[in-house]
């Protein structure tokens, strides 16, 4: 299901990650929140815990769909990779979950101090900046290098299939084995071999998923490895990967 959405969105242009978009939302709602939190401080407005409370109200509508984005995008993008990035959201997010609830709950008390609305605000603005800088991990190291026009199907698997784990060549769940290195690069035939079936080097099975034919056929897997060995790996020295 989730991966009929994404190629649905891929015939229409669209190749990248749904969550992103979404994090404007909650993020944004917070941070107005907490500058009404702000102006609770410096002005002893009632107006602005008013404002706020509406504004938190916002956030937690949106905090839903955003998290449901974000499940959806690591499924498919990251093929539900326990990567520690991703352990780390997921924290946030409960936290973020917490403190929203725990914000509302309190802004309903009619007596309740200002100063305990703002440092729920000010916990959950830096909740959401950490949120941030952790999808900005994900988003920037998966960035792929510029590749001449011919390569960018293989680019467009690449992003699609293999960067949430494999960024810029490297590999986050075991960086001593970085892609840009992998001895199974070496010819087309070692390479097809081990994405059908892929191994750990002691011979067990990894995260890695298998790829299918179903689930890349071998016309993309050649597109894949002629992106990979020209924009990812490191050159051939002496017979080996370097």
């Amino acid at each position: 299901m989730i991966d009929m959405l994404y190629d649905l969105l891929g015939k229409t242009g669209y190749i990248h990650p749904l969550h992103p978009p979404f994090t404007h939302g909650p993020i944004g709602a917070v941070i107005v929140a907490f500058c009404f939190g702000i102006g609770i401080v410096l002005w002893k407005r009632q107006s602005f815990l008013q404002s706020a409370y509406h504004v938190v109200v916002i956030a937690f509508v949106l905090y839903f769909p955003t998290v449901l984005a974000g499940v959806m995008d690591w499924q498919y993008f990251y093929s539900g990779a326990w990567i520690l990035p991703i352990q780390i959201k997921i924290a946030l997010a409960a936290l973020l979950f917490i403190l929203l609830t725990s914000t509302l709950i309190v802004g309903r008390i009619p007596e309740v101090r200002p100063s305990v609305m703002v440092i729920l605000l000010i916990l959950c603005l830096v909740n959401v900046l950490s949120l941030g800088y952790f999808g900005g991990q994900l988003v920037y190291e998966g960035r792929t290098p510029s590749v001449n026009e011919n390569l960018f199907p293989g680019r467009d698997i690449f992003v699609s299939h293999c960067s949430g784990c494999h960024a810029n060549g490297g590999n986050i769940l075991y960086p001593n084995l970085p892609l840009r290195t992998a001895p199974q690069l070496s010819t087309y035939e070692e390479f097809i071999t081990f994405v059908r079936n892929p191994r750990l080097p002691d011979g067990s099975k990894g995260p890695m998923p298998a790829f299918s034919q179903k689930d890349l056929s071998d016309q993309q897997a050649r597109e894949l490895y002629e992106y990979i060995i020209t924009g990812l790996a490191k050159p051939v020295r002496n017979g080996r990967w370097q």
